[in-house]
């Protein structure tokens, strides 16, 4: 009897024990890095209009040839924004040098590398190029919030002032609002998809914050951020 008992235990612990191929291949871990560039990826993509051409410098290779360490910080920072208050739209991140000429063509704001006309000696007129756009080293994106409106701008110029823990500024201000670079400075303790609890300060531009003193967990996928901010008691705002 004692001797069927063992047998019986034996083939019992022999099928629930996991068999593994000899050959397997583990999967690796996916970095906070390619979780930024795919949250990127995922915000709504267009052109501008603001060139004469459709450039596509928002497509995805554009995306994926941001610089990882801006790529993160700028994720993280159109996270934050995008679940406090107004969806994103990228309109133009990386380019090649062939990609901002083209940008340039038409263009009415400022734009690196675009043909003007200077003054040389005894009168002489000629066209030069005015250096390379941050947009060629991967150091810049370009992003309008909601459908563009002033307040919408002015609002997501003040978050990224007030939450400086993201990294990113829009060094042009008015001149060319959706342009947002690495802040010069990088702050000790900079938000990611990988850290703790971060206090996250709404913008007054747009009216009374939507959820005053909100705290976002940063790794926290964005559908969860926004399933519980939309859970919670809010007053909703509309853009002028």
């Amino acid at each position: 009897m004692r001797v069927r008992l063992a047998i019986g235990l034996v083939a019992v612990l022999f099928c629930i024990v996991p068999v593994h191929a000899e050959h397997e291949t583990p999967i690796p871990p996916v970095s906070s890095e390619e979780v930024a560039y795919e949250f990127l990826k995922s915000l709504p993509r267009e052109w501008s209009g603001s060139s004469a051409i459709d450039c596509r410098t928002y497509e995805e290779k554009n995306i994926d040839g941001l610089a990882p360490h801006f790529a993160g910080s700028a994720a993280d920072f159109l996270k934050a924004f995008v679940a406090i208050h107004s969806q994103v739209t990228i309109t133009s991140a990386h380019r090649t040098a062939q990609e901002q000429r083209c940008v340039c063509i038409g263009e009415k704001g400022p734009c690196a590398g675009k043909p003007r006309v200077k003054k040389a000696k005894k009168g002489k007129k000629v066209v030069v190029r005015g250096g390379s756009s941050r947009h060629q080293h991967g150091v810049a994106l370009d992003v309008r919030p909601g459908t563009g409106t002033d307040r919408e701008f002015a609002c997501l110029h003040e978050f990224a002032k007030l939450n400086p823990q993201f990294g990113v500024h829009f060094p042009l201000g008015s001149r060319d609002r959706p342009h947002m670079e690495p802040a010069p400075r990088r702050p000790t303790k900079v938000a990611s998809f990988g850290s703790n609890d971060a206090v996250i300060t709404p913008c007054s531009a747009m009216g009374s914050p939507l959820r005053t003193g909100m705290r976002i967990r940063a790794n926290r996928p964005l559908p969860e951020v926004l399933r519980s901010w939309s859970a919670a008691p809010r007053q909703r705002h509309s853009a002028a």
